[in-house]
């Protein structure tokens, strides 16, 4: 059985800050917890604001053991010690879980410390880029949403009226492709982008300050839910009103086969990780293809293709041109592939009971 790791954090003027949601403490904290530290200290002189418990109750953890010092000199020898003057990150307190004698300058990449709050809080959202990310996530909606995260994040907003913001939008998207007419479809289509941009927001926001919960990833997945039925259900209204009633068999078929595919994969999702998004499909496919890295690689490069981002910026433009007509034939041969996938993916996902198929910070929560 290996030494104890403790962690000490000194109660700096630039800790103290809330940065990004919460203070440089409770960052600190957060993720010594998550580091497996056995105990942490806070080296201040006068009472401190404890906001790391409102994270571990949203993400359902025990506390850790938190005793505020006066002095280094009351710290357990071996300590680990964090910069007073930077941010700390996940890496900096794996490092000193390794070795607890480590000392970081101040310009080391590890730590995050910008020249101002907005450059500090902005580098703190390019970190939490997952690498499942779509291409269109990457350079185009997440550019977008991090901008709209940070204004967020200044303003004290939280993520879940970000999500209930993108679900009322997601609403009026529906209705405004229903009325059908070609304007109506492009202003529709330019819609579903708005919403597939904010709908980054909430996570982005909730990842960084650190204010997780199932209840919030459960209402996350309930809105994409809600905005790719809504489209769906919307554009198809919309394109057999504009086009005519040959589209209306496509229309249903595609109505159809995605309620399928939602209810067959929340279904998995409850017998499985019991939380989670649909994004366990890409880590389900991986782990079925082990052993055959071709394959492998070749489904996985297409089935970024699938990401919502792109999808998503594919009928906006699609909408935008005058050729959402096209679209019905489109997503009832990517609805065919998708529920394919499912059916094969199902065995893996059902039996994840572990949630070693969700995202490394849903398996936090």
């Amino acid at each position: 059985m290996g030494n104890p790791f403790f962690v000490a954090i000194p109660a700096s003027s630039f800790l103290k800050r809330r940065i990004g949601g919460i203070t440089g403490i409770a960052r600190g904290i957060i993720l010594a917890d998550l580091a497996g530290a056995n105990g942490v200290f806070v080296i201040a002189d006068r009472v401190i604001e404890e906001d790391w418990r409102k994270s571990f109750a949203l993400r359902a953890r025990p506390l850790p053991q938190v005793t505020v010092v006066a002095s280094a000199d009351q710290l357990p020898p071996g300590t680990a010690m964090l910069p007073a003057e930077a941010l700390p990150t996940k890496t900096v307190l794996e490092a000193l879980a390794n070795d607890p004698t480590l000392t970081f300058a101040s310009g080391d990449a590890r730590l995050v410390r910008e020249k101002d709050d907005h450059a500090t809080v902005m580098t703190l959202l390019r970190g939490t880029l997952k690498s499942t990310e779509g291409p269109v996530g990457r350079w185009i909606n997440r550019p977008i949403s991090f901008r709209m995260s940070a204004l967020a994040l200044r303003l004290g907003i939280g993520p879940d009226p970000i999500t209930w913001f993108t679900l009322m939008l997601a609403m009026v998207m529906a209705v405004v492709l229903g009325q059908g007419g070609v304007e109506w479809l492009a202003l529709g289509g330019l819609l579903f982008q708005i919403v597939s941009v904010t709908d980054c927001v909430d996570g982005d926001i909730a990842r960084v300050s650190w204010a997780m919960s199932r209840r919030g990833a459960l209402l996350d997945t309930a809105c994409d839910t809600v905005a790719n039925f809504g489209f769906v259900i919307g554009l198809m209204t919309g394109v057999v009103r504009t086009y005519g009633v040959e589209y209306a068999w496509i229309a249903l078929a595609c109505v159809v086969m995605l309620l399928c595919g939602i209810t067959a994969m929340s279904i998995l999702l409850r017998l499985g990780p019991k939380r989670g998004s649909f994004d366990v499909l890409r880590a389900a496919l991986t782990r079925r293809l082990e052993g055959r890295p071709v394959l492998q690689s070749v489904t996985l490069a297409v089935e970024r293709l699938f990401k919502r981002d792109v999808y998503v910026l594919v009928a906006c433009g699609f909408c935008l041109f005058g050729l959402a007509w096209v679209l019905p034939g489109m997503l009832l041969g990517g609805l065919c592939i998708w529920l394919g996938a499912v059916a094969w993916c199902a065995p893996l996902i059902a039996a994840d009971s572990e949630g070693l198929l969700l995202p490394p910070h849903m398996r936090q929560l």
